[in-house]
């Protein structure tokens, strides 16, 4: 699988051969409005050909397997869920079953970090895509200031 490689703000993505080490940073900006995933083949002057995979998300993305509780305060339906993906922004999680969650709806989460405490986060999310029994979900707050924030910050090594 090919290697991420981030598109900053400023449109610009570094890309390092993984034969030599060497970088090179350069201007993106004509992929970045493009829908499905880009893929980027670049030769490096020490002669190596890879691929890059350009990734447009603001945060990195972790995959986990975090077991967890929801609450859906619109319906009272609560049951057992799945974090199967983190970042700062938001997360991706399953469902034991299929709720009665729309977009827009507000959650209530609890879940458990890998982190060595193993510690209980509680969070608002709002729903911003439903697949079955998969939900995208966006923190509500902005600011991770409790576990949370440290494990994203320190336990979040990709």
């Amino acid at each position: 699988m090919p290697e991420k490689v981030y598109i900053g703000e400023n449109n610009m993505a570094t890309f390092r051969c993984p034969q030599c080490d060497k970088s090179k940073t350069a201007d993106v900006s004509r992929y970045r409005h493009i829908q499905t995933a880009v893929r980027v083949k670049l030769k490096c002057p020490c002669g190596h050909a890879y691929t890059v995979l350009l990734e447009r998300r603001k945060h990195v993305r972790k995959n986990l397997n975090l077991p967890g509780h929801f609450y859906h305060n619109k319906s009272s339906q609560r049951g057992s869920m799945t974090v199967t993906d983190l970042s700062r922004s938001g997360l991706r999680l399953k469902l034991n079953f299929k709720c009665d969650v729309q977009v827009g709806d507000k959650l209530m989460l609890e879940f458990t970090l890998d982190d060595k405490q193993h510690s209980l986060v509680s969070k608002e999310v709002i729903v911003r895509s439903i697949t079955d029994t998969n939900i995208g979900a966006e923190f509500t707050a902005k600011e991770h200031y409790d576990k949370l924030g440290s494990y994203l910050l320190f336990d979040f090594g990709s």
